[in-house]
């Protein structure tokens, strides 16, 4: 039986003619239109504030799949593993599909994959030949592997392991032990340029350890332009363990960079996505990672983890209901040991026993040195009722601990929280500047005795309720005037009802007569000009509140995370 083969171009344009073949030999004769016109535009995303964009736009439109699909076309590859066959099948239809995908798949290749894709591998082995130019089926362009719209591609039982340059996967269901790996421990599998987008990963509840999403670099072969967007990752390792279980939604492992983890759903897993360059000395190998706009809850022991690692943006995520656990505290975002350059940025985390949490500094800086910054995040409802498993008896707005770097606290606002800012042990480096902390239970700002933190702090233009409770390293409550007196400092602080819009409906902008209101520091006043030093780094402004209304550019500013 002859087959009629058609090359396309670009999104569903049909060549002219088409030719009758009865080999495959004969495809390199079917040359009709080599006009490079990609046909794809750019859909709604909008970058969260200070991550700049891709190469792409993630929800950037798909080629389409032919309207009619009776014979085989150039560059379009039907899939269905349990009834299709490879036997004189290059590209495969819907009613005649090829058993696997191509391997490696070319450049301009449009895979279409239908039902559990089963194949009998220890891994399967996923390995495209993209390339940066405009889509032209079968000739150029990303290769695209997308699920079929009746039947939903699924990866169960396997790891599916991606490698190669410019692979965009679409709307697979990863599910019974299935899981997505982006590179390998093994030499042989770079990856540049990958993008996996719409899909689920669904774990498994018994499981002791394991990850559904992975990105896995090496020295010669760096995972690097990778975007992780739209997904949904859930349900892997239990939440009530008594030992550590090290199973996550996704987790960022050395030897990666310029990656965007942006607009997914991390939930019900015993932790949710981290960022590790594995040792000190690798933090320079694990940089630029964008974690942007996703919704992380019901997880075990913290939302967000970076640990190493170096230039972490972390903007406009949502994280509540964190789970506290016997190995380790319950946060929305963790860092630890010296990570350099963190940006956490216009987050709004609640429901947890601390909002954010810096642990060790790993004796000592990283090696760039340039600290964590803490910018116009909303922190709020972070209590303690009874006893955590840690023995902390109050739930900290923002928590710093061993920080042998600065961490700039800069416009956030804090409320609802049993202390607002503390420092629980060794010595730490803290510039707590143009905040709003209210309704705290204990303490504003609780600094422990027997360190240096007091000394090597400042507290300056932040705004308590009126009886503001700080504690400076002391073991003594002072409201602020006292305060002020004990230690002179405290300059521009204010102790005064904030007078929010509605806070019992969780509106934390301010009203017309508050005291927050332009009486903060502009960013050349404050101790370091944060706003500056990131538009320096990364060339994006950030001189915006939590909702992306722009700040004065000359003038006071508003405390807090809102501008009025």
């Amino acid at each position: 039986m002859k087959k009629f083969l058609l090359k396309i171009t670009c999104i569903g344009l049909l060549c002219i003619t088409a030719t009758s073949c009865s080999n495959n030999d004969d495809l390199n004769d079917l040359i009709v239109d080599d006009s490079p016109d990609s046909g794809i535009e750019s859909g709604d995303y909008v970058s969260a504030i200070g991550v700049p964009n891709a190469w792409i736009s993630p929800d950037i439109a798909s080629p389409e799949r032919p309207s009619t699909w009776d014979t085989e076309q150039i560059g379009y590859y039907f899939v269905e593993y349990a009834v299709g066959s490879d036997s004189d099948n290059m590209y495969g239809t819907p009613s005649a599909p090829r058993k696997t995908i191509p391997s490696p798949v070319p450049a301009g290749s449009y895979v279409v994959v239908a039902g559990d894709y089963h194949y009998v591998q220890n891994d399967i082995r996923l390995r495209g030949e993209g390339t940066a130019d405009a889509w032209v089926a079968g000739e150029s362009g990303p290769v695209w592997v997308v699920s079929d719209t009746e039947n939903r591609a699924e990866i169960t039982g396997k790891k599916l392991l991606v490698s190669g340059s410019y692979v965009y996967i679409d709307n697979f269901y990863f599910h019974s032990s299935g899981s997505i790996q982006i590179g390998s421990y093994s030499p042989g599998y770079q990856v540049d340029h990958i993008m996996i987008r719409n899909s689920e990963m669904k774990g498994e509840v018994d499981v002791a350890g394991g990850v559904l999403i992975s990105t896995v670099g090496l020295e010669d072969e760096p995972a690097k332009d990778i975007i992780i967007y739209n997904n949904k990752a859930h349900r892997i390792g239990p939440l009530d363990s008594d030992v550590d279980i090290d199973a996550r939604g996704c987790s960022i492992q050395g030897y990666t960079s310029n990656m965007w983890v942006v607009n997914n759903e991390f939930s019900n897993s015993s932790a949710g996505l981290q960022v590790e360059a594995g040792s000190i000395q690798r933090q320079a190998t694990t940089h630029h990672i964008y974690i942007a706009k996703n919704h992380i809850f019901d997880i075990a022991q913290a939302g967000i983890g970076i640990k190493y690692a170096l230039d972490i943006i972390i903007s406009e995520n949502v994280i509540h209901d964190i789970i506290d656990t016997p190995w380790s505290p319950s946060k929305g975002i963790g860092f630890q040991y010296a990570p350099d350059r963190v940006w956490i940025l216009f987050n709004e985390i609640s429901k947890v026993n601390t909002g954010i949490r810096g642990g060790s500094d790993n004796g000592g800086a990283g090696t760039v040195g340039e600290s964590v910054f803490i910018i116009g995040n909303l922190i709020k409802d972070v209590t303690i009722n009874g006893t955590a498993y840690n023995g902390a008896t109050s739930g900290i707005g923002i928590e710093i601990n061993n920080g042998a770097t600065p961490r700039y606290i800069i416009n956030n606002t804090i409320v609802d929280s049993d202390i607002g800012v503390a420092n629980g042990y060794y010595n730490s480096t803290m510039f707590i500047e143009n905040n709003i902390i209210s309704n705290t239970r204990d303490f504003d700002i609780m600094l422990e005795d027997s360190y240096l933190t007091g000394s090597r702090s400042t507290l300056k233009n932040n705004h308590f309720d009126a009886e503001a409770k700080i504690t400076w390293s002391n073991g003594i409550t002072h409201d602020l005037a006292s305060f002020q007196a004990a230690f002179n400092k405290g300059e521009g602080c204010i102790s005064a009802a904030p007078l929010f819009v509605d806070a019992s409906s969780d509106d934390f902008s301010l009203q017309a007569t508050s005291s927050a209101i332009d009486t903060a520091l502009q960013p050349s006043d404050l101790t370091f000009d944060v706003y500056a030093h990131f538009q320096s780094l990364y060339g994006e402004d950030i001189r915006v509140d939590i909702n992306q209304v722009a700040r004065p550019s000359t003038g006071l500013w508003d405390m807090g995370a809102y501008t009025n």
